[in-house]
């Protein structure tokens, strides 16, 4: 029973990331009538902006973990995480090359993408399970934001059209590795700074590398 119970969640996650994107496009269309480029930094942070507010007023966005945010494994696993990540990240062979303020604007917005990866969707999830009885609740809550965010990286090279090729699959796996990594973080200590803080240094560790070995990847 559990495992249908973690199904119908995964998949009302999946709509809610479909609703997001649409968002993220509305948002997008927006700010390109009103010709206010700048705002293109903040498009997924605004696209967010609904969808917490009714998350909030529903299920509820998680909670912070006061008794744990002392525990220093959590913050072994962060560092872990954001260097498995890079690793696998580095080994894609087409890789547009960013450097000082391209870079900085490349790390803030991984930053801001755990504003719809955490307080969005893994607080939907985490608030769904715990509705439904689903349980062990932390652990499902990690696995099903993970698997919900690959599967939306999959539907939009689907919409897209892009190729499935190499890339994509290291895109998916550096995506399941983070979020599988970086969601337990959060779970465990729910202050979305630390998540926002790794995921800016898994972008600049990713472009610094890049930079470095610019005519190479780190698999030849």
């Amino acid at each position: 029973m559990d495992f249908f119970r973690f199904l119908l969640c995964v998949i009302l996650g999946f709509l809610l990331s479909g609703v997001w994107l649409g968002l993220c496009f509305i948002i997008g269309v927006l700010i390109q009538k009103l010709k206010i480029p700048w705002l293109s930094y903040f498009d997924k942070l605004l696209a967010s902006l609904i969808p917490i507010i009714f998350i909030a007023s529903t299920v509820g966005i998680y909670p912070i973990q006061i008794s744990r945010i002392q525990n220093i494994s959590v913050y072994i696993i962060a560092i872990v995480t954001i260097v498995i990540t890079t690793a696998i990240i580095t080994r894609k062979k087409s890789i547009k090359h960013k450097k000082g303020k391209d870079m900085l604007l490349w790390g803030v917005d991984g930053l801001l993408m755990e504003i719809p990866q955490r307080l969005m969707m893994q607080s939907f999830v985490y608030g769904m399970l715990k509705l439904l009885g689903v349980s062990p609740l932390n652990l499902y809550t990690i696995i099903a934001t993970a698997f919900i965010w690959c599967m939306g990286i999959a539907m939009q090279i689907f919409l897209f059209k892009k190729q499935f090729d190499e890339d994509v699959i290291f895109d998916i796996l550096s995506s399941l590795v983070f979020s599988l990594g970086i969601g337990y973080v959060y779970q465990q200590t729910g202050l979305i700074i630390i998540s926002m803080i790794a995921h800016f240094c898994e972008r600049i560790f990713s472009c610094y590398i890049f930079s470095k070995y610019p005519n190479t990847s780190l698999q030849d």
